[in-house]
């Protein structure tokens, strides 16, 4: 399954990290954000695209941003055509980053103590 990841900044990071660690299954085809303004070009070895410019509007994409702004993102996402979103919350992303760290043995989960 392809994904994309809105946001490009640590949250974005760490999901995508994560995603390419522990799911094999999907392939993360870049980041997607509102504006290139402050963003990089590439992250994490992907490009990083204006909202706008992106092709497919049938990708599943992973809102990778601070709670605070994903409802205003779903809309904006929702306005654009992309109707196939999962917001990485503050529970999903522990969960998320908790199986990437004991995956790599970085960090012992506390759920093993």
């Amino acid at each position: 399954m392809e994904l994309a990841i809105f946001g490009a900044k640590s949250i974005a990071l760490g999901t995508c990290l994560a995603v390419r660690k522990l799911y094999k299954d999907f392939e993360i085809k870049g980041f997607l954000v509102s504006s290139r303004e402050g963003n990089p070009d590439r992250l994490a070895g992907l490009p990083v695209y204006e909202l706008r410019e992106y092709p497919c509007r049938d990708i599943c994409v992973l809102i990778a941003t601070p709670e605070d702004v994903q409802g205003e993102i779903v809309r904006l996402l929702e306005e654009q055509g992309f109707h196939n979103h999962i917001c990485v919350d503050s529970g999903r992303e522990s969960e998320l980053m908790e199986k990437y760290y004991a995956s790599m043995g970085t960090f012992p989960s506390i759920h093993d103590m």
